[in-house]
């Protein structure tokens, strides 16, 4: 009777060891769900979005087209250079464009209101491509690492059957002269040179995250541009000067 005594206080200690060793239950405090009202939910349902509700596309751009046909919604007047005559506009944003999957910026220039000149900054090196589109063409080299280079290896390599640039040049510029207007393609693929051959004044317009550049003008829109300058020099002296197509 004494053993079994003992053996019940052994089990009744440890049971209660156990019982004490559980945690108590966390009680959560319980907010009471109240179904919305109608007006509520209304509120709920109404939301802004930034996302534009039509597409500018690059297909309605075209030389020589008047400023007044220009979507200045869709791009910004970037400034002035030189004269009045010489203004440059912007995409405003890229989700305006249709094209944005490939494109990333745009600038349009202008000459007495008329568009002369169109540089479009690529996502993508589409140097095949436009060979394949525009045709023969010629290639300018712009540095000493490439101009080596080209002592021991050919400019146009052939690939699957059809000619290529070679892979290994990676600062170039190709052209297409025509008859109503130049094409321009600049590639850099050198990771910290973005620089192409433009004026200092433009310089912040081809400050670009992308190496990838092709520019479409107007046959005369260098003479253009030499004069818009050229003015601008005359007017700061306080002279005056006529075009000879004003005379």
């Amino acid at each position: 009777m004494k053993k079994l005594t003992h053996s019940l206080l052994f089990y009744t200690l440890i049971f209660t060891s156990f019982a004490c060793s559980i945690p108590a239950p966390i009680e959560e405090d319980k907010e009471e769900v109240t179904e919305p009202t109608i007006e509520e939910r209304e509120k709920r349902a109404v939301f802004d979005t930034d996302v534009p509700s039509y597409k500018f596309e690059f297909s309605s751009l075209a030389l020589n087209q008047n400023v007044k046909e220009l979507d200045q919604f869709v791009f910004k007047r970037y400034g002035e250079f030189y004269t009045e005559d010489f203004t440059i506009y912007q995409l405003d944003r890229i989700d305006y464009f249709a094209e944005a999957y490939e494109m990333e910026d745009i600038n349009l220039y202008y000459i007495d209101s008329l568009l002369v000149k169109i540089q479009v900054f690529l996502r993508d090196d589409k140097t095949d491509e436009f060979l394949r589109k525009y045709g023969r063409a010629k290639i300018q080299i712009h540095d000493l690492h490439n101009k080596k280079l080209l002592e021991t290896e050919k400019v146009l390599i052939q690939k699957e059957g059809r000619y290529q640039v070679n892979g290994n040049l990676d600062a170039f510029t190709i052209k297409w002269p025509r008859n109503d207007l130049d094409i321009k393609y600049a590639v850099s693929r050198k990771p910290d040179s973005l620089g192409t051959q433009v004026s200092n004044e433009f310089n912040s317009l081809d400050n670009k995250s992308t190496s990838f550049k092709i520019t479409f003008q107007t046959k005369d829109f260098d003479r253009q541009l030499a004069w818009i300058k050229w003015e601008s020099y005359i007017d700061s002296q306080g002279l005056k000067v006529e075009r000879a197509s004003d005379r």
